[in-house]
């Protein structure tokens, strides 16, 4: 068994010289890993463990405080073994929402979240604490928001609790539009909805002109008007306080250009 095993070492050494043996302990030892190609052969003693280097000096272990053996392609003590299994972007209205999950994470402080804008460097916008340690599937999403247009990209600094570092692959974007201007007339759902007293309305314009915002009650009476003025594009927000109002179903209208859209809305005391 000791033969095969050494015959094992050396193979893996000719064929992955620049793969690691990277050690864990169970008594709070610092982790560390070793070239295979600095390995020239492994060998069991009682209780055990001797790597013979190809200087003929020879590092020994304690079976018995080693928790974990395993092969990586990162240098040094625990080699950063987060799997990340999926990193992918979308556009979702006037952000980017970059997702990714990992299968297992171990020592994970966290990932930066780097952005190269028009290929004028990365920077930093933003960090997504990790996990520690876990070997179930994890989520994690951030959401950015760039403006103007042209190439953009992204990237994962994944930092382990030492301080060491690695990065993911990187997710390439072409923007054809500002996404801080609306492509389209939109008056969104209310937040939160029930509500009481109040709630908030978002609506977006692609272009200059007239708004009208009004909320109605159950019978078409006007209770309320928001909006009424000439608006120039983009995204609003505006705050609809119902105190004064009875609990029930209101609806809020809004009438742009040609646009005509309509939100029910519930007061709930």
């Amino acid at each position: 068994m000791r033969i095969l095993i050494t015959l094992l070492v050396l193979l893996t050494t000719q064929l992955f010289s620049q793969t690691y043996l990277n050690i864990a302990y169970t008594n709070g030892n610092q982790a560390n890993s070793t070239n295979l190609a600095s390995i020239s052969k492994i060998t069991f003693v009682a209780g055990g463990i001797n790597f013979t280097l190809n200087d003929n000096s020879i590092i020994s272990k304690d079976l018995s405080i080693i928790s974990r053996m395993t092969f990586g392609g990162t240098d040094g003590g625990n080699p950063l073994p987060v799997e990340l299994i999926s990193f992918t972007s979308v556009i979702n209205g006037t952000n980017i929402v970059l997702v990714w999950n990992t299968a297992v994470e171990i020592n994970n402080y966290g990932f930066d979240i780097e952005r190269n804008e028009a290929q004028n460097g990365w920077e930093k916008i933003g960090f997504v604490k990790g996990n520690g340690n876990s070997t179930n599937i994890q989520k994690f999403s951030f959401i950015d928001s760039p403006h103007g247009t042209g190439n953009i990209s992204y990237r994962l600094k994944q930092i382990d609790f030492s301080g060491k570092f690695k990065y993911s692959n990187v997710i390439n974007m072409e923007i054809t539009h500002d996404l801080s201007q609306p492509v389209e007339y939109k008056l969104s759902q209310n937040y939160p909805n029930p509500f009481n007293p109040s709630t908030r309305i978002t609506y977006s314009l692609p272009n200059d002109g007239f708004v009208s915002l009004r909320v109605f009650n159950v019978l078409g009476k006007e209770v309320a008007s928001l909006v009424n003025e000439n608006k120039k594009a983009g995204n609003y927000e505006i705050m609809f306080d119902g105190s004064k109002l009875a609990s029930g179903v209101y609806i809020g209208k809004m009438i742009s250009a040609n646009y005509t859209s309509s939100i029910k809305m519930i007061i709930m005391k």
